[in-house]
């Protein structure tokens, strides 16, 4: 029988948390998969051995998994893939993570727009993302800003929290310009909080931007992502660390 499990990455606050469950059961609730369910990475539960478990007791023996994760990294690559080695008699599938689609594009223009962004000379949009030390994640970020930039007509500057080039630095080039933080996360964070009192220091005019979010737009591609995976999983498939 066949299953599927959307993992979420976690987090230490509950609501956090909460607002992935709400969401992801709308996504199950447009799905036709006999079995359903979902886990966390790390900080709630149930974890991804939890929910595999859950499954095999409801007779899977076969599972798709999906990464709600914005963009490939270690999570995806890595520490999602090592707890599915773990269980040999089951067959899985493995799909991207939400990545580049023009979906995300929209939710990201809609972001700007809810911010007040004109596209005026004097406008500058600033993309910022975790950063992985994964190539790929780097790869597909600035091909987000560039469907981004081709939808809003306008140049889409691009930076990280935690890898080079930092958002810190971006934001001082762009100085003198009304600057529109563009937060590439599912939700408000940790993230957001240090970058809010970071560039409350600047002397800029800084706008944030609301993150993606688990917005209702995401649902049809986290379907896609779903059911566009054909291959099973195999360790080569995936990066180590």
């Amino acid at each position: 029988m066949e299953a599927v499990i959307y993992i979420a990455h976690g987090s230490r606050r509950a609501t956090a948390n909460e607002k992935f469950v709400s969401f992801i059961k709308k996504v199950m609730r447009q799905s036709a998969a006999a079995i359903q369910a979902y886990g966390f990475l790390e900080h709630a539960e149930p974890s991804i051995s939890q929910t595999i478990e859950t499954c095999i007791k409801q007779g899977a023996s076969e599972i798709t998994v999906v990464p709600v994760f914005l963009l490939p990294g270690v999570h995806a690559n890595i520490d999602i893939p090592a707890v599915l080695r773990k269980y040999t008699d089951i067959e899985f599938h493995y799909s991207k993570p939400l990545g580049v689609d023009e979906i995300i594009v929209e939710i990201l223009v809609d972001r700007l727009v809810e911010a007040g962004f004109e596209g005026k000379m004097d406008d500058a949009v600033l993309m910022v993302g975790h950063g992985s030390r994964v190539p790929e994640a780097a790869v597909e970020f600035e091909k987000l800003a560039i469907g981004l930039a081709e939808k809003m007509g306008s140049k889409v500057d691009t930076a990280f929290v935690t890898t080079p080039v930092f958002y810190h630095d971006v934001a001082a080039k762009l100085a003198g310009k009304k600057i529109y933080i563009l937060p590439h996360f599912l939700f408000s964070g940790g993230y957001t909080v240090k970058m809010k009192r970071e560039l409350d220091k600047s002397d800029g005019d800084i706008i944030f931007c609301e993150p993606i979010g688990f917005a209702e737009k995401l649902i049809p591609l986290i379907e896609k992502r779903a059911t566009e995976v054909t291959h099973e999983f195999k360790l080569s498939d995936y990066v180590t660390a």
